[in-house]
């Protein structure tokens, strides 16, 4: 089953990069993605830390997807932090509505189809209460703007978050009821939410529960990172390739599942003294060839 789905609406094969920075000019990105050798990567359209949308010029634009098509890249975009779609304030959540339809028109401006958001907390108020915000929220979005897709990421299980769980995302896809509605999935927060990675039979277990809560059909893209703290630990802390409590053993378990072996995966790790983006790159590629991936 996983196999005829993917082979549906995914690449013939796995493409890996990070998610970089747009300082001084958006075009910037695709060009630190060719100078690195990266074949997917994610950036933010805006500040990643503000209310206010950031305008891209016509000249930075074309650039950016002249250097994106030039390079055979796959560009994926990123909201900014602070939009809350499960917000039970209401200015909160009228600012991330908004925060949205900038993104996703600055997506439409790039050339980008892809727009991960998080669907954040219900601030106390409830799940019911949380999904049906964020579903008002995506709805509204949708109809204004056309030719970006919305990628819900799936959450760490933080304290009164929503879509931590498969089966919430599942029902925010169902009652918006928009095929431009698909998901993200972060290896670290489904781990950090209870989902064991570490074997192929926890693996197969996730995948499963992932079909029959959301679709496989629906999975868009991959966070490729591994994670600081124990599972189940509700902690979004990302961790190096290989380094953390997922580890190697998981990662091949994960990319030797049929859900897993097409499709662009980005990671959004640090650079430190434990590792870089080389080393992080290099370990990914050694766990794709062990998995068995050409």
């Amino acid at each position: 089953m996983c196999a005829n789905i993917y082979d549906e609406f995914r690449v013939d094969m796995i493409r890996l990069g990070f998610h970089v920075s747009i300082a001084g000019s958006v075009a910037n990105a695709p060009t630190e993605a060719i100078h690195e050798g990266y074949e997917a990567f994610q950036i933010f359209t805006t500040s990643s830390r503000s209310w206010a949308n950031s305008r891209i010029s016509d000249k930075d634009a074309e650039e950016f997807t002249r250097l994106v098509k030039s390079g055979d890249l796959e560009a994926f975009a990123h909201m900014p932090y602070l939009c809350n779609p499960a917000s039970t304030n209401k200015d909160v959540h009228e600012k991330s509505r908004k925060m949205l339809i900038d993104n996703m028109n600055n997506c439409r401006a790039l050339g980008i189809r892809y727009l991960v958001m998080h669907t954040g907390s219900h601030l106390g108020g409830g799940t019911n209460i949380g999904i049906e915000n964020v579903c008002n929220l995506l709805g509204s979005a949708i109809g204004e703007v056309d030719n970006v897709d919305v990628l819900l990421e799936n959450g760490s299980g933080y304290n009164n978050s929503v879509g931590s769980k498969f089966g919430e995302i599942g029902r925010i896809i169902e009652r918006v009821g928009a095929q431009r509605v698909g998901v993200c999935f972060d290896t670290c927060h489904a781990f950090a939410a209870g989902y064991d990675i570490s074997t192929d039979r926890s693996v197969e277990s996730m995948v499963e529960e992932f079909d029959s809560s959301i679709g496989l059909s629906r999975l868009r893209f991959v966070h490729l990172n591994d994670a600081k703290h124990p599972l189940g630990s509700g902690l979004d802390r990302h961790w190096h390739i290989g380094k953390g409590y997922i580890g190697r053993r998981g990662f091949v378990s994960l990319f030797s599942n049929k859900a897993f072996r097409k499709g662009s995966f980005v990671m959004e790790l640090p650079e430190d003294q434990e590792a870089g983006h080389t080393q992080d790159m290099n370990a990914a590629l050694s766990i794709i060839k062990e998995a068995g991936i050409k």
